[in-house]
């Protein structure tokens, strides 16, 4: 009997092409405009606490944990190769610059088209200011006077309650990665499962998850982390389509029951892992799906507010689609790509002001690819 092809395998057949991961961002980023399209309508509240508290709760809640798990995977491949003040610069260039522009678009722009108040008070408000914060990964959801009326609650930018726990985890590696977890695999896996369990008794407990709203950011943790461990396993780990099938059926049963999320994580980290690996033909038009992650809550508030024959769902996703899609084309072309073509010249500089800072022993040193490492991926996070 031939033995299955291992996921490095995969990774290596691909030449560098696993193009699949693409692919799952992208649907990914289109599957939370369309569910935010849904929770910002005006005549679809009800419809929202019904899809979530429903029998297709899962599909909602399964959206988010499947990009946490692809993060967890792609940006493990990425420590591996480089230094870790080198992985914290890559991590920043590829966060906070577009990132950055979204946040002061919403504040100088739509901030200035939809607030109630003069612009003077506007600009000169201390929620104005504080609403920068956003760009470190202080969130503030709301500007001054702005999508005050309902359904919208004032909610700008309501999308980026995950960057808190998305920093956290980027954090959780590196300090990993400084204290040898990373290199003791079978350890680190045992104590995800174990936070897995420990969680979920502790909702058991008298912690119940709400039914009616997405899963609690640990969750979106644990399924990052249980990503990592795939990748740490990757030689070992076989690439199934059975396997592929009963973690897509365990993803759905334990993010249908809100209380077993958190046991939900090993099931969202195989199952993204396995579609990633597939090899459809390269995506055109670049990745665009930060973009369209960043800009589509503020446009589709925008519209609900601006134009008020707007008021279902469907047609809220169909006109707010076209008009994300442009700016995160534009993002795309004109901040993140450039950025990230020049990441070898920031790393440089970064590499020389890092050996000039005096420290008695570094606690990061050149870390040497391995013989099994992972090839570059096409869209991969460094």
């Amino acid at each position: 009997m031939a033995r299955l092809p291992t996921f490095q395998d995969k990774m290596q057949g691909a030449g560098g092409m696993t193009t699949g991961f693409d692919y799952l961002r992208i649907g990914l980023s289109l599957a939370v405009l369309i569910w935010h399209g849904i929770a910002l309508s005006a005549n679809s509240p009800e419809l929202d606490a019904e899809l979530w508290s429903g029998p297709f709760r899962f599909l909602p809640a399964a959206i988010i944990p499947l990009f946490f798990a692809l993060s967890g995977f792609l940006v493990t491949g990425s420590l591996g190769r480089t230094r870790l003040h080198q992985f914290v610069t890559l991590r920043f260039i590829r966060l906070i610059p577009a990132l950055a522009v979204e946040i002061t678009l919403s504040a100088v722009i739509i901030g200035l088209i939809f607030t109630t108040l003069p612009a003077s008070q506007y600009f000169g408000s201390r929620g104005f200011y504080a609403y920068f914060l956003n760009i470190v990964g202080d969130i503030h959801f709301y500007l001054p006077g702005v999508f005050v009326e309902e359904p919208s609650q004032g909610l700008v930018n309501g999308q980026l309650w995950t960057i808190p726990y998305e920093l956290e985890c980027y954090l959780a590696l590196v300090l990993l990665a400084i204290a040898t977890a990373t290199r003791h695999r079978l350890a680190f896996v045992a104590v995800v499962a174990a936070l897995s369990v420990a969680l979920t008794v502790r909702v058991l407990l008298g912690h119940p998850i709400s039914p009616f709203t997405h899963a609690p950011g640990r969750v979106l943790v644990l399924c990052f982390l249980a990503a990592v461990g795939l990748y740490l396993y990757r030689d070992v780990i076989p690439y199934s389509g059975l396997l592929g099938a009963i973690s897509a059926v365990a993803t759905g049963l334990f993010l249908q029951i809100p209380d077993a999320s958190y046991l939900a994580a090993f099931p969202v980290a195989y199952l993204t892992v396995y579609l990633g690996l597939t090899r459809p033909p390269a995506i055109p038009f670049g990745d665009l799906s930060y973009g369209v992650y960043l800009f589509h809550w503020p446009i589709q508030q925008s519209i609900v507010h601006a134009v008020p024959g707007v008021q279902s769902w469907w047609l809220l996703i169909l006109v707010s689609l076209p008009l994300t899609a442009v700016c995160a084309w534009l993002s795309w072309t004109w901040v993140e790509k450039p950025i990230l073509v020049r990441k070898k010249p920031i790393l440089a500089v970064v590499d020389r002001a890092w050996a000039a800072i005096p420290m008695p022993g570094r606690l990061v040193r050149e870390r040497r690819k391995d013989e099994g490492q992972a090839p570059r991926t096409v869209g991969e996070a460094d």
